[in-house]
């Protein structure tokens, strides 16, 4: 059956598109008369629906996959499958593959589900619909599989605030770095280890993007979530394409936002390039602290001049803390740079979270980009304090009213951008009132 498919699928097919192709290499097998016992269980439609139902999950870890609270699954060929939990950490299943036929049917039809043939001893796919991203490395051991789930309603900034991962106000400076009032967003990085959350920032962070802006978005395995974004093109670097070489080609798709799912290489440089000629550029990178974000972009194989780091305007560092059976992940810091001292970048650290008290706390005000702001716009510095408080409000406003989708919040941040004063009056508040109050 894999055989009569190969080629067939790609991860645009839809769930019926894919059942009429099972449905079509079905008949095709059972005509040529070779398999009589299974043409005769065939026979009856809820049988034959029952086969295509199967052939189109995903086995033994269905269940797994379907569990909102599972991140990670790990499969080291025929051993016990474990998962990473969200809550739990990493914990054993117990489940696992029987033999080397079983798995290696499994990874033939992780392939075709993507669309992509075996290539190499180290194979990178997608699941279908952005379910999640697949890596396996085949070692002497045999075949070592890593599946990221993705979240199949990624968090909003409501949720992620509602979680404990930031506040109100921090929130509300995230979206006025984001939306920069349409006339000055921030360039932005996001920094952390693996598995803090980037990418579910990241994903939240799109809800802040006005709807006239035209995005483009950058990854080496696809695992944002741009379903709300009707205008965005989504690229994904292969063995052909870098994603230097998909940033370079970025700058002539006239976007006024470029997006890296991950910056690690030499494309850091065309992204540095790209926020030098006026385009806004935000990106996620390994480092613990924006110090060593910074330190990783200087060096190899990055190797961005100093005085261009300065570029970036914010950095966000997020954590993930292990207290007794409970895990939490949390946005740790947020720095703005603010020019350079003989050879050193200097940082503003605006936020810090204060594991004591477990909350975020204000070191300084927003001065750096504030002022940056401020002169482009025309208000005042503390007008766009005003602001800032002001959209702190409105967010606890939606949080009060159970707005917390992706899509509401997306709605209405866009609806502010475009309006800010009807749509505070869609909350029911007077815009000029709050400002003075």
């Amino acid at each position: 059956m894999i055989q009569a498919l190969a080629g067939k699928m790609n991860l645009l097919n839809t769930q019926s598109e894919r059942e009429e192709l099972v449905e079509e290499a079905l008949k095709g097998i059972l005509s040529n008369g070779e398999f009589p016992k299974l043409k005769a269980e065939l026979e009856q439609e809820e049988a034959r629906v029952q086969f295509i139902t199967n052939f189109l999950s995903y086995g033994i870890i269905t269940e797994i996959l379907c569990d909102g609270c599972v991140e990670d699954i790990v499969i080291n060929n025929l051993k016990p499958i474990y998962i990473h939990h969200s809550e739990k950490g990493f914990i054993p299943t117990q489940k696992s593959f029987s033999n080397q036929r079983e798995i290696t049917a499994f990874i033939q039809k992780l392939l075709l589900f993507s669309g992509k043939s075996s290539s190499g001893k180290i194979i990178n796919l997608e699941l279908p619909n952005l379910e999640g991203r697949v890596n396996i490395a085949y070692s002497p051991f045999g075949p070592q599989i890593t599946i990221a789930k993705a979240k199949v309603t990624p968090l909003s900034i409501i949720d992620l605030i509602r979680i404990g991962s930031m506040n109100y106000e921090v929130a509300a400076q995230l979206w006025l770095y984001l939306e920069g009032m349409a006339i000055r967003p921030a360039n932005i990085m996001i920094a952390g280890g693996p598995g803090v959350g980037k990418t579910t920032l990241l994903n939240a962070l799109f809800s802040f993007l006005p709807e006239s802006d035209r995005i483009v978005v950058i990854e080496d395995t696809l695992e944002l979530n741009t379903f709300l974004e009707d205008s965005c093109s989504r690229l994904e670097s292969d063995s052909d394409l870098t994603l230097a070489d998909l940033v370079k080609n970025s700058l002539r798709m006239r976007p006024e936002r470029i997006i890296i799912g991950e910056v690690r290489g030499i494309e850091a440089r065309d992204m540095i390039t790209a926020c030098n000629i006026g385009k806004y550029c935000i990106g996620t990178i390994h480092a613990l602290t924006s110090r060593e974000a910074i330190i990783r972009l200087q060096n190899e194989p990055m190797n961005i001049p100093q005085m261009l780091v300065n570029l970036i305007d914010v950095f966000i560092v997020l954590k993930r803390y292990h207290v007794k059976d409970r895990m939490f992940r949390v946005v740790d810091e947020i720095s703005e740079t603010s020019g350079m001292e003989q050879v050193k970048i200097l940082l503003s650290q605006v936020y810090k979270y204060d594991y004591d008290t477990q909350q975020m706390k204000q070191l300084t005000p927003s001065t750096v980009y504030r002022d940056r702001l401020a002169k482009q716009s025309g208000l005042t510095p503390r007008e766009i304090m005003q602001e800032h408080l002001l959209r702190a409000f409105l967010l606890e406003q939606l949080d009060k009213r159970d707005m917390s989708s992706m899509k509401e919040v997306s709605t209405f941040c866009r609806a502010y951008s475009k309006n800010p004063d009807e749509a505070t009056a869609s909350l029911g508040f007077d815009r000029t009132e709050l400002l003075r109050g």
